[in-house]
């Protein structure tokens, strides 16, 4: 039967669909403005019919204000891919990589082959000496000698399917389980081992009274079949319609967002409830079996009962509960197992033939996995295209002998004071009109006020009005006007603010430090916002994971985006457009030419690596090649901000562009090549240089190394060095391997030298690390990263490539770890003043700040200038051996007393 529309009895409260109750608002403010002039408010006033459609006007406003939102979202070629493109269907945005236990079982039985799977904690065990400071792989059983339990590995026990018999097929499903478990690693953890569950035989005994008309053989069946899942519980897949009428332990069904969390699987769904069940069992409670045999059909009562481990020699102690050996599944021996049956005290034999064919087909319809499931997910509602945008003027519904409809004054013998005064009724209420329809014209981009693209720069948008045929009127678009460009990009960056917000996260910290330190404006925060907000699904499901290093392909190693989740997020927060495992070391020649010109002296041209393409140039020429070096240095620095560009006119009355480099002063350092014909051109010339420079030449981007993958893995493999002293804080304590991290990031590149952004970049860092995993950040200097780069590759490619005529493990360990623990943090130098020196003088900040070179003078010798030696307090003396200075005599000795000099 069709669905049947019908007009509501009781009206709305909603005064925007209401005429009456917009009338009444009008009267009310009239008599408020008015009520000196105007008292006479009858229905043949001419205000009051202006009134009067006005109100009828802005019920229409307010009807279409009320679509459904995703009528106001489609459009005329509107189609379900599309739609994905804005906006992340359940399946992607409701998912999360492996995190629990109960995600990696999930994971691995949708795997085919594989009927269930286990995680256990794995067992690793050092033995700390703390009066050396050092890792043991054995106990000496000396004093000062303890244990270390390293956390965060895992065993894999797995279940095959009943037909998987072979070795070669479990060997070859075994290794597809590595591969996914290493795809999907938690950072700071690992799996060890993977291996087949092991079984234990248990035997049921039983006497049975059972109803008359019982099928004897069926029963039989389903008691074995039933006792058996009981024993070793199944694990179902179902289609996301059978989710949804699913209902919890509590009676309630499941959520949208219950449904979906977890990995996303390719065999349906997993109720979180039944996994949980089908853990290993570790005892039999007979009572549990008596009840499951009662529920059975045709079971009138239970005589005598009991189940006991297969091949047991002596009686157990408690027949009630019946332990099952640690880490091995349970099951019913079917053949062993005696079931005596009887039917008004008179035994009963179940047909053997038929009680196996029972028994196959309910252990066949419960073992069958789908493996071409479809892929289940929610459609994005397609909506009806409304044309909310379509505006017919108020005006045309006035009374003829207004003459504001499309026909005019009719009959054509107006004179001219009666057409003027028509115009100017038509002129008064052309503005109700645009206001009218520029809401509209608001209403019909929905969809480009919540959009990603970062291209979309407008926020407001309006409707031409063609009032009558003979008012034609045009509104000028005002976007590329400088007086409403920054207003304009403000909302843009409020609307986007709005989308993050929805996802629990903010982009206002970022945003302040970019304005603060480097003078960005909001237009330079839509791409990175946009971005954010493309890459979310990944963002946020794969902050936890670790990168996989059984890949083994050079691509997969470095220059490699295989890197870990929390690295994906943490550049995507902290705005750095180049993510990848790469060297951090900048060799600015790549991307440049350095030419001597016919006067001697030289210039720089800045080129795209790829194609040659050169996008700047300098302005004038140097006298040596390393000036033209580092201003070509410079201006890169510069070019890597928005605030360093600055568009001008060509000088000789074309209507041509250019764009120019400038430092903080206004400076013109460098020069972009060629000249560009709109506005538009050159704003997209610039938008490709910035994200080109700053995806290559910014050097901005950080290693994270994870302790537990540099654990011992042969004999001669080094550990991890530890603290002697009992009372250290500051180090790992004995176990410097469980769910610790090393993000090493270079102290000279790019934003990275600003020690707001580096504080502000280290806040982001501890917030976004998961809470159970301790970060050490070192900012280190260029040298050291040349020399740490180089060992980290070598690990990298060690890790993946063991065996395959590599260096040995342990001098490649051994060499990663002396570089890791070696480099140190930089920090920009400062020296300390005297409490008088005044305010003025640049501060040294403990924690933030290095300290410089200390001058002091000679008490008995004021002009000898010397530096003071580091392990010295300072204000005290000490005593200077001449011998390694200029300014005093060698061989003397000399008293001297530390004081800051300007």
């Amino acid at each position: 039967m069709l669905h049947q529309l019908t007009i509501q009895k009781n009206r709305t409260n909603e005064a925007a669909l209401d005429h009456q109750q917009l009338y009444a608002i009008g009267i009310k403010h009239i008599q408020q403005l008015a009520n000196r002039i105007w008292t006479d408010y009858n229905i043949h006033d001419p205000g009051i019919t202006t009134l009067e459609l006005l109100c009828y006007a802005l019920t229409d406003l307010g009807y279409r204000s009320s679509f459904p939102i995703k009528d106001l979202l489609a459009s005329e070629n509107a189609n379900a891919e599309n739609m994905k493109k804005q906006f992340f269907t359940a399946r992607w945005i409701l998912r999360n990589r492996p995190l629990t236990m109960l995600d990696y079982r999930k994971l691995l039985i949708d795997l085919k082959g594989v009927k269930n799977a286990w995680l256990m904690p794995a067992s690793l065990t050092y033995y700390a000496d703390t009066v050396k400071g050092k890792l043991l792989s054995e106990n000496p059983g000396l004093p000062g000698i303890k244990e270390v339990h390293v956390a965060g590995l895992y065993d894999v026990t797995i279940e095959y399917m009943d037909e998987i018999t072979e070795a070669n097929k479990k060997d070859e499903i075994k290794k597809n389980v590595m591969s996914l478990l290493q795809a999907n690693r938690n950072l700071c953890e690992d799996f060890v081992s993977c291996t087949e569950v092991g079984t234990q035989s248990f035997l049921l005994c039983c006497e049975l009274e059972l109803a008359p008309v019982a099928d004897v053989s069926k029963v039989k069946a389903e008691i074995l079949f039933k006792v058996q899942q009981y024993l070793s519980p199944p694990v179902n897949n179902y289609t996301l319609s059978e989710m949804l009428e699913r209902k919890k332990a509590d009676g309630t069904a499941y959520t949208a967002d219950e449904i979906f969390d977890g990995p996303a699987l390719d065999c349906g769904f997993i109720d979180d409830e039944e996994l949980t069940k089908a853990d290993l069992r570790s005892e039999i409670r007979l009572s549990d079996v008596i009840s499951i045999i009662m529920d059975i059909e045709g079971v009138l009562s239970v005589r005598d009962i009991v189940i006991n481990p297969e091949g047991a020699t002596t009686l157990l102690e408690n027949k009630w509960v019946v332990s099952v050996a640690s880490g091995k599944k349970a099951v019913l021996n079917n053949e062993g197992s005696r079931v005596v049956f009887y039917k008004r005290n008179m035994p009963v034999e179940p047909n053997r033939n038929k009680a196996d064919e029972y028994y196959n087909q309910l252990r066949e319809a419960s073992t069958a996995k789908a493996e071409n499931m479809v892929v289940y997910d929610f459609d994005i509602p397609l909506g009806i295209f409304r044309q909310p945008d379509s505006y017919y003027s108020f005006q045309n519904h006035f009374p003829a002998l207004y003459g504001l409809s499309e026909s005019g004054l009719s009959g054509g013998t107006a004179d001219d004071k009666r057409n003027a005064l028509a115009y100017q009724l038509k002129a008064y209420l052309l503005f109700f009109d645009q206001i009218m329809a520029n809401y509209f014209a608001q209403l019909s981009h929905v969809k480009d006020l919540f959009s990603t693209d970062p291209n979309i720069k407008r926020t407001y948008f309006y409707k031409n009005i063609y009032a009558t045929g003979d008012v034609v009127g045009t509104i000028q678009n005002s976007v590329e006007d400088e007086k409403y460009k920054s207003i304009l990009i403000d909302r843009r960056n409020r609307f986007l603010d709005h989308l993050i917000t929805r996802f629990a996260e903010r982009f206002n910290d970022f945003a302040h430090i970019m304005y603060s330190a480097f003078g960005s404006d909001p237009e330079s925060m839509i791409t990175y916002k946009c971005e954010f907000l493309k890459n979310y699904p990944a963002i946020s499901s794969e902050r936890s994971m670790a990168y996989n290093y059984s890949l083994k392909n050079d691509n997969d190693l470095w220059n490699t985006e295989n890197i870990s989740g929390l690295e994906k997020r943490l550049v995507r927060l902290l705005g750095i457009r180049n993510y990848k495992r790469r060297n951090l070391n900048i060799d600015y020649d790549d991307y440049s030419e350095l030419e001597k010109t016919t006067n001697d002296k030289y210039i720089f041209r800045v080129k795209k690596k790829d194609t040659d393409k050169i996008i700047l140039r300098s302005i004038t020429d140097y006298a040596t090649l390393e000036l033209a070096r580092e201003e070509m240095k410079r201006a890169i620095r510069f070019a890597m901000r928005l605030s360093g560009y600055e568009c001008k006119t060509a000088p000789d009355g074309r209507k041509r562009y250019f764009f120019n480099v400038i430092d903080d002063n206004g400076k013109v350092i460098a020069k972009g090549d060629g000249d560009f014909e709109n506005e538009l051109l050159i704003n997209k010339e610039i938008d490709t240089v910035l994200e080109y420079l700053m995806a290559n030449c910014s050097g901005e981007g950080m290693y994270l190394i994870e302790n537990i993958l540099l654990r011992p893995e042969q004999k001669d493999d080094p550990f991890m060095p530890i603290c002697p002293a009992l009372d250290c804080i500051d180090c790992a304590g004995e176990d410097p391997y469980s769910y610790r991290i090393h993000i090493i990031l270079p102290a000279e590149n790019g934003r990275f030298s600003n020690m707001e952004f580096r504080r502000f970049t280290e806040q982001v860092i501890r917030e976004e690390t998961p809470a159970h995993i301790l970060p050490k950040i070192c900012w280190i200097s260029k040298d050291d990263m040349a020399k740490f780069e180089t060992r980290y590759h070598n690990w990298i490619y060690l890790k993946a490539k063991a065996g395959a005529e590599t260096p040995p493990r342990a001098d490649v360990l051994e060499d990663f770890l002396e570089i890791l623990f070696e480099v140190k943090n930089v920090y920009p130098s400062q020296n300390l003043h005297e409490c008088g020196s005044g305010e003025k003088r640049p501060k040294f900040i403990l924690g933030q700040t290095a300290l410089g070179t200390v001058a002091v003078r000679d008490t008995q010798n004021p002009t000898a200038i010397l530096e003071a030696p580091s392990h010295v307090e300072f204000g005290k003396s000490f005593l200077l051996d001449g011998s390694g200075s200029s300014a005093v005599q060698p061989g003397k000795v000399v008293k001297y007393i530390w004081t800051m000099l300007e």
